[in-house]
């Protein structure tokens, strides 16, 4: 049936403009302030969804998560918008941009905890020699302490190394308006997909003094994939094994609680004395209303 001229057609949601041309890469730059606002928080939205569920996805799931999170974004906002393919695609980059955060954030931790040195001197990069292929060694970084081979001191802590609460902090509570606490669902409790990135950009790290002196590993989108799906596999495959025991679910709810004592996110209990009396309202009420 053919729709009459005074039939209300669809309204299509508005697309977002423009305050200039993309000149080469697309950047958020080129937006107008609203846009760039609804921008911001459509790619914190993706990056805690890679966080939290898979950090490595493909193509085609990138572009679906960007999507959901530009419509969250709106959502949030209450507003309706559109989005174009440059959106996505501003969003999506994202990707490789988390990885190489965590990879910078970590590589600092990983060197003050574990004691790696920078010098040409012999005996200190011995040391880092033997440190790295200790820590390599069945997964000895994921410990707390790492053990001794040589002195036959075993392994100990699995999985409660003072590395999980320090990354978290820097990369997911830094403060009230990170990931970690906007996105309070996907992180309560702290996501296991997320503590596997931390161990793969450490793995990264420790590989680079493999020879005793430090050279630049890339962590970019991809290139340590594998890695993140080994410690993946090995987190998962704790947790159901302890279930029963809530090992894993204790290590999680202890990040994501003392990530948010760090951001700072419950207030400071307020004492009856320190608040306006029910008086000093109305007065304030009465002077409003002469």
């Amino acid at each position: 049936m053919r729709q009459s001229e005074d039939s209300p057609s669809p309204q299509q949601p508005r697309l977002p403009q423009k305050i200039q041309k993309s000149k080469g890469q697309v950047a958020a730059r080129n937006y107008k302030v609203a846009v760039q606002q609804l921008l911001k928080f459509s790619i914190s939205s993706f990056c805690a969804r890679l966080a939290s569920e898979y950090a490595y996805p493909e193509h085609m799931t990138q572009v679906l998560w960007a999507k959901e999170a530009w419509k969250e974004g709106c959502a949030a906002y209450e507003i309706e918008m559109g989005f174009n393919s440059e959106i996505i695609q501003i969003i999506t980059h994202c990707t490789s941009h988390l990885t190489s955060q965590v990879k910078g954030e970590v590589h600092s931790l990983i060197e003050n905890i574990y004691g790696f040195e920078h010098g040409s001197r012999e005996s200190v990069q011995s040391r880092n020699h033997r440190l790295a292929r200790q820590l390599k060694n069945k997964f000895g970084l994921c410990y707390r302490n790492p053990g001794d081979e040589k002195h036959k001191v075993p392994c100990s802590g699995l999985f409660w190394m003072k590395l999980n609460q320090k990354a978290a902090n820097l990369l997911w509570y830094s403060n009230k308006k990170d990931e970690g606490v906007m996105f309070e669902k996907l992180f309560t409790p702290f996501p296991i997909p997320a503590l596997a990135l931390v161990y793969a950009a450490a793995e990264c790290y420790v590989n680079e003094w493999v020879d005793g002196e430090r050279i630049d590993i890339s962590f970019l989108y991809g290139e340590y994939k594998e890695a993140y799906d080994k410690h993946l596999a090995n987190l998962k495959k704790f947790h159901v094994r302890t279930k029963d025991h809530g090992i894993l679910d204790g290590i999680l709810k202890e990040i994501n609680n003392n990530g948010r004592i760090h951001a700072k996110v419950d207030a400071a209990d307020v004492g009856e004395r320190d608040c306006l009396l029910d008086d000093e309202i109305h007065n304030a009420i009465h002077e409003y209303q002469q």
